[in-house]
């Protein structure tokens, strides 16, 4: 709603008189459709979230043939989870509907016979409510939005290899989660967050645990222990909750294992949550499932020879499996190879090598998708301590 914009109000009942009479009091004032019965409703409620409108607020009388009111709004909440609802109800239902509100489910309900000005009154104040919610949700959104781009950034300057990893790992979720049907915004946000407690590990033991370098067992405990930074990092974050659960149990590959392509090879490190109060959820297995092949996968092993290997493990549902391998041919994007000045480089192209400054330090890893924070980091160096050229780019805005 912006501006003068009416609100739009979605009011069930099954006798036509009585939603006539409603449309006729509210004409000018609320943007009101109707429905003869909670079927029909469910309806309207679902041709709306195809086509992206919605409705504020949802008004159900409670006695109706099929589904009563409170089994109406009950099914609605799916198809409209932000609406605010009012149930209408006589006395003989005053039971029900005390019920239903204990349940949390209803803004408010109204006797009936309810009057025009009455049930006006009532939509206006659902309508402030929705807007209030609605605000609070969206500011809520920028913020987690802002907060999880920041904490990327700052790993993008501490890590490139982990931020590169990160970017693979979110690649993969986003994709499989799309083949699964999954929707679920803590799925992404939980792989572009995943490593951000490697800032706890020493860089030169980062370095050599995410290119598979042998570690002393000090440093292995240093290395597997980032998950539980991060997870410390987050769990302060508002509704990260879930996403940093799932962050603190990933699966972490020891580093320099002994992982081969051959039958029995030790995946015990992928083996799926087990012993904890919270079992996995459908999302949190897809990421345990993206990490597991990227670990296998980022040090060399091909990507069919890991698919089988976690397969053979029986860890994770095929599905799962399944769609976390067709995803992974998504980490290759289409495009032409170019070699580029610093000048030239821009955000979506991929680095096929390593950028580092002329002294020989790592800027950015291979595999690193550009963004505009990592152009901006290549421009300062190339003007205060140089960039080696070219650099080698793999860009999706060519054939």
């Amino acid at each position: 709603m912006t501006g003068n914009e009416l609100t739009a109000v979605l009011m069930v009942d099954d006798e036509p008189n009585v939603l006539d009479g409603y449309r006729r009091s509210l004409h000018g004032r609320f943007r009101v459709t109707t429905a003869k019965s909670g079927a029909e409703g469910l309806t309207v409620l679902e041709r709306a979230a195809r086509t992206g409108t919605g409705f504020p607020v949802i008004v159900s009388d409670m006695r109706m043939p099929g589904l009563n009111g409170a089994e109406f709004l009950g099914r609605a909440r799916e198809l409209a989870p932000d609406s605010v609802q009012m149930l209408l109800t006589g006395q003989a239902d005053l039971e029900s509907t005390i019920a239903a509100v204990n349940n949390g489910n209803l803004f408010r309900f109204l006797s009936k016979p309810c009057s025009g000005d009455d049930m006006e009154a009532a939509l206006e104040a659902a309508a402030r409510q929705y807007q209030l919610v609605h605000a609070e949700k969206e500011l809520l959104e920028k913020t987690l939005t802002g907060a999880v781009d920041v904490l990327t950034e700052f790993l993008a300057g501490t890590s490139p290899e982990a931020f590169a990893r990160t970017q693979r790992l979110h690649t993969l979720v986003v994709a499989a989660a799309r083949t699964l049907g999954l929707n679920d915004w803590r799925l992404p946000v939980a792989a572009l967050l995943s490593h951000v407690g490697v800032v706890a590990v020493p860089p030169n033991v980062l370095h050599r645990a995410l290119t598979g370098k042998a570690l002393s067992p000090e440093e292995i405990e240093a290395f597997r222990r980032h998950p539980e930074a991060a997870a410390t990092m987050l769990g302060k974050i508002p509704r990260l909750e879930d996403a940093s659960r799932w962050i603190g149990r990933q699966p972490v590959r020891p580093p320099a294992s002994t992982v081969t392509g051959e039958p029995g090879a030790d995946l015990s490190w992928a083996a799926p949550v087990t012993g904890d109060p919270e079992p996995a959820e459908q999302s949190e297995t897809v990421l345990r499932a993206a990490l597991a092949h990227l670990s296998l996968t980022f040090t060399g092993l091909p990507s069919r020879e890991a698919q089988e290997l976690l397969s053979a493990s029986g860890h994770y549902p095929k599905n799962i499996l399944d769609a976390v391998g067709r995803a992974a041919a998504s980490l290759t994007s289409p495009g032409l190879r170019r070699e580029l000045t610093v000048d030239f480089v821009t955000p979506g192209m991929t680095l096929l090598e390593d950028v580092r400054t002329t002294a020989g330090m790592p800027l950015v890893r291979k595999g690193e998708r550009i963004t505009q924070a990592t152009v901006l980091r290549l421009e300062n160096f190339a003007r205060t301590v140089g960039v080696a050229e070219p650099i080698v780019v793999q860009d999706p805005g060519r054939p």
